[in-house]
């Protein structure tokens, strides 16, 4: 048996060397570089045509490159100008050697965009050192430009939330999200139909950060337009002009339009994109701002309150699975009633999950205690009043998750 043979109902792991390329010179004409760079820690790779160096950098990863002036001739700085001008490996460290120590030329090189270089002659301190420092820099960089993005990213999913909410006679409306890093998984919208109900959604996408941001868009817009066609647009991708479905539409009591939207949006997540294993719990109501009709789907969400005036609360549970999970799944929507001088309170399980400095849970109870000192406030004041209390108990501590409040309340 060899003795590099892998243990019976074992997992045998290979650890490949990190890379670097070479530009400029061939291995065989660079031997003794090869093997200084290999013995600390790299497996060094070798073009000496420019033009192919960039194919082999963008099919694999490489930690650094190393151009070598002379080999690279007048073509080198261009190779330099192009590598910093390409997306893909803007990023990659580039340190450049002469066996001449032309100073004048590696001034040229750096002012390119080249990030260090090797004397002609260099032992593995200095190796180490240089390398070290330009692999530094480019992580710098990339954090930098990481954070610019990430703006980028918040901007944009700013834009799927409301830009301001709808003012309704005998209703006032109020809504915050605290995210918990620089995008959330948490969303909410709010929507006057045609004939008078307003809608109202607050979800919260599993997981959090990046991935959990594009599917927030992704459920959002898909609960937008199909609750709302006739505004969403989507209307018009199935036949605008029809009688008979914009009839149909206008026509759809709160309960039949919410458990369509429910379905169609937990199908469409389930079948198209189920290996993600992406769900969202969500929070679907239809008020009726005069009469205080309400009617709610509440998929797999934290419970809904109604609070009245005395701070007294009614709790809204699920009607049905987080939406996303399983396709065909069933959606209940019950009816309830508003009544003047009651607000609907809808949150994420950010509120009553958020942690105090020593590790303690915020809680319903403690919830209860401020809707009850609050509960005959107006829906901002409802909200400010729960997230100050919950920003006090979570002191200067990270927010643990995504925190979304959203009240209506009747007048």
């Amino acid at each position: 048996m060899s003795e590099f043979a892998p243990i019976p109902g074992t997992v045998t792991t290979l650890r490949i060397p990190p890379r670097a390329l070479l530009v400029g010179k061939s291995a065989k004409d660079a031997n003794a570089l090869v093997q200084q760079i290999y013995n600390e820690g790299y497996v060094m790779l070798a073009e000496a045509d420019l033009e192919r160096a960039l194919p082999r950098l963008r099919s694999m990863r490489f930690e650094f490159v190393l151009l070598d002036i002379d080999g690279a001739g007048a073509g080198g700085e261009n190779f330099v100008r192009i590598l910093r001008a390409d997306s893909q490996l803007e990023g990659a460290p580039v340190l450049v050697r002469s066996q001449s120590d032309d100073i004048a030329a590696i001034e040229r090189f750096l002012e390119c965009g080249a990030d260090d270089y090797l004397p002609s002659v260099f032992g593995s301190a200095i190796l180490r050192a240089r390398v070290s420092a330009a692999l530094d820099r480019r992580s710098v960089q990339e954090g930098q430009n990481l954070r610019k993005e990430m703006s980028v990213a918040r901007t944009i999913q700013r834009d799927f939330l409301p830009e301001s909410l709808p003012e309704v006679a005998g209703m006032e409306l109020e809504a915050a999200l605290r995210p918990a890093r620089d995008v959330s998984g948490d969303f909410y919208d709010c929507f006057q139909l045609t004939s008078g109900e307003m809608i109202l959604v607050v979800g919260d996408v599993c997981d959090k950060g990046v991935g959990a941001a594009l599917f927030m868009a992704l459920f959002r817009s898909l609960i937008r337009a199909s609750a709302d066609p006739v505004a969403g647009g989507a209307i018009n991708m199935i036949g605008g002009g029809s009688t008979m479905v914009m009839r149909a539409i206008r026509s759809a009591k709160p309960a039949e339009l919410l458990t369509r939207v429910a379905s169609f949006t937990n199908d469409y997540i389930a079948n198209m994109h189920g290996r993600t294993n992406m769900f969202a719990t969500v929070f679907l109501a239809s008020i009726e701002p005069y009469s205080g009709a309400l009617v709610y789907v509440n998929a797999g969400h934290e419970p809904a309150l109604i609070v009245a005036a005395d701070g007294s609360v009614d709790e809204l549970r699920p009607t049905g699975p987080a939406l996303g999970m399983m396709p065909d799944s069933r959606f209940t929507a019950v009816t309830r009633k508003l009544e003047k001088g009651h607000s609907l309170l809808v949150f994420t399980d950010g509120l009553v999950e958020a942690h105090s400095p020593t590790g303690d849970v915020y809680g319903g109870k403690r919830l209860r205690e401020v809707l009850q000192a609050h509960g005959g406030g107006t829906a901002s004041e409802l909200v400010h009043a729960v997230l100050e209390a919950v920003q006090t108990f979570g002191g200067h501590s990270d927010p643990h998750d995504d925190l979304t409040m959203m009240a209506a309340r009747l007048v």
